[in-house]
């Protein structure tokens, strides 16, 4: 009885020693940052406030493989809706009807939201006809998410014989 009394009490102060070890760690770590002792051993700030003028990026500057936004030409998109079947996070809103006189496929409404978007590029893969692509845009901010819905359909489909 009295080993196990004993054995409680050992494996208590060793859980507060070693609760005790972990803490002063964390504390001799994070102290300096908190009050900005010794500025000469700390590392350098690498925080930048957005956006900076001098390391602002521009198109030219990216990279040949950048992906960026999606964009989709829609003139040439025949509204199969493959890019919304491989989208992981349903980002694409399609509508379209097929045209009376030439059996085309007319895309009305053919929106991504982008606050959904995490460019993954699946639709842009699977696009039989290589209207999506991804653009070098990479900028996308604003205050509402309504805003980051971007647009590329053609609207009501025109009345019977005015086709292109």
């Amino acid at each position: 009885m009295r080993d196990s009394i004993v054995g409680t009490i050992a494996n208590a102060f060793a859980i507060l020693f070693d609760g005790t070890r972990s803490f002063i760690r964390a504390l001799s770590a994070s102290l300096p940052y908190l009050f900005n002792m010794n500025p000469n051993t700390l590392r350098k700030e690498v925080t930048e406030q957005y956006p900076d003028p001098v390391s602002s990026r521009t198109v030219d500057d990216l990279p040949p493989r950048t992906k960026g936004l999606i964009q989709n030409d829609i003139d040439q998109c025949i509204g199969c809706r493959e890019c919304a079947k491989s989208c992981p996070v349903d980002c694409f809103t399609i509508e379209s009807e097929r045209l009376l006189d030439t059996q085309k496929e007319w895309v009305s409404l053919f929106d991504i939201d982008h606050s959904k978007c995490i460019s993954c590029s699946l639709c842009v893969e699977v696009c039989p006809t290589s209207s999506l692509s991804n653009s070098k845009r990479y900028e996308f901010a604003a205050y509402d998410r309504k805003e980051m819905v971007e647009s590329f359909g053609k609207g009501e489909p025109p009345r019977r014989g005015e086709y292109r």
